[in-house]
């Protein structure tokens, strides 16, 4: 019992309890009163109690049974009763039994006429005869064993039903206990997966800030890696170019020098010698080597000339390298005529004038400046 009751809660063991005392309760009382009556009948009872027979009788074809008398058994005339004398009343009651009364009955009864005899039937098969069984006298103390029984019967019964209703009451509740907790289970479940995919999409949004930000920085220092070079590549072709100029500009010097020497032939084409108005490429009148110069290059320049609008005239200023053979390895725009693409059909006229003019001197210079107008 108490294995069972480990299963129920405090409020049903309660509940068990009070119904086993209300039903011990009520067998105590059904005790007591059983015994009461019991004393009273014991004390109401006669001193002498008389045995009691019963006769059991039952239906049927006994051969021992008296056959009930018919009508012409009963036309018994009243002097065949008188004739019976009244001291012999008691022996004939005495001797008087169920065989005597049979046979007394057929002696006094007329013997019937013959009758034909009918064809023989097949004979039933005879039932068995019920046992006769003697009802035995009632014994108190059986009969209260059987209240005892009955009544230890009758509290096992609701003992067992009383637990079948904890147990069923126990499981159902554990059912509902199982159902909630599967509930909250599931319902945690949901919340846990909801916050890991958050959790997830957050990390995930986080990666992906991270990743641009850390693209951004690449791109940026990359673009400042890239200015950075581009500067440093700008001041080293600065430097070049203004080392260049710086050498140029010794070399110049240098012309110049050895102008004043008196070796102007030399130095044909340099910037204030005698022979740089013969090297302007067109830019002066006279027939020197400035108009062999124009007339090299002028037409080897591919360009639609426009009719002249005022008195503009765009020019370029240029600087051809020779080599020894004369041959332009080099041509440069030392000043724009503000028209690119004017400026780029005297650079290709220039170098396409191979091999430039021989000058005075016989020996090419190094390098040869001049300028060539539009309009002449």
């Amino acid at each position: 019992m108490s294995s069972k009751l480990r299963g129920i809660s405090k409020s049903q063991q309660t509940l068990l309890e009070r119904d086993q005392r209300r039903g011990l309760t009520y067998a105590i009382l059904l005790h007591v009163l059983v015994i009461l009556v019991l004393l009273v009948g014991l004390v109401s009872a006669p001193s002498t109690s008389n045995p009691v027979q019963v006769e059991l009788w039952m239906a049927g074809d006994d051969p021992d049974a008296v056959p009930e008398p018919s009508d012409e058994e009963t036309d018994v005339t009243e002097e065949d009763q008188q004739s019976v004398k009244p001291e012999d009343d008691a022996d004939a009651e005495a001797e008087t039994t169920p065989e005597n009364a049979s046979d007394a009955n057929k002696a006094s009864r007329p013997e019937p006429e013959p009758e034909p005899e009918p064809e023989p039937e097949p004979e039933p098969e005879p039932e068995p005869e019920p046992e006769i069984v003697d009802e035995p006298s009632v014994d108190p103390e059986i009969a209260l064993e059987e209240i005892k029984k009955k009544k230890e019967e009758a509290e096992r019964k609701a003992k067992e039903e009383a637990e079948r209703k904890a147990k069923e009451e126990a499981e159902r509740k554990a059912k509902e206990e199982a159902e909630r907790k599967a509930k909250e289970e599931a319902k945690r479940k949901a919340k846990e997966e909801a916050e890991r995919k958050a959790k997830e999409e957050a990390e995930r949004k986080a990666k992906e800030e991270a990743e641009r930000k850390a693209k951004e920085e690449a791109e940026r220092k990359a673009k400042e890696e890239a200015e950075r070079k581009a500067k440093e590549e700008a001041e080293r072709k600065a430097k070049e170019e203004a080392e260049r100029k710086a050498k140029e500009e010794a070399k110049k010097k240098e012309a110049l020098r050895a102008a004043m020497r008196g070796d102007v032939s030399g130095v044909a084409g340099l910037e204030g010698g005698n022979a740089d108005r013969n090297q302007a490429g067109g830019g002066g009148t006279d027939s020197g080597y400035g108009a062999l110069v124009r007339n090299c290059v002028r037409p080897r320049v591919v360009y639609n000339v426009p009719p002249r609008q005022g008195s503009s005239n765009p020019t370029v200023q240029y600087r051809v390298t020779l080599n020894s053979n004369g041959e332009p390895t080099d041509v440069q725009i030392r000043r724009s005529s503000g028209n690119n693409r004017f400026d780029d059909a005297v650079r290709k006229g220039i170098a396409r004038c191979s091999p430039f003019p021989k000058p005075p001197s016989g020996k090419y210079p190094g390098y040869i400046d001049g300028h060539y107008r539009m309009y002449e």
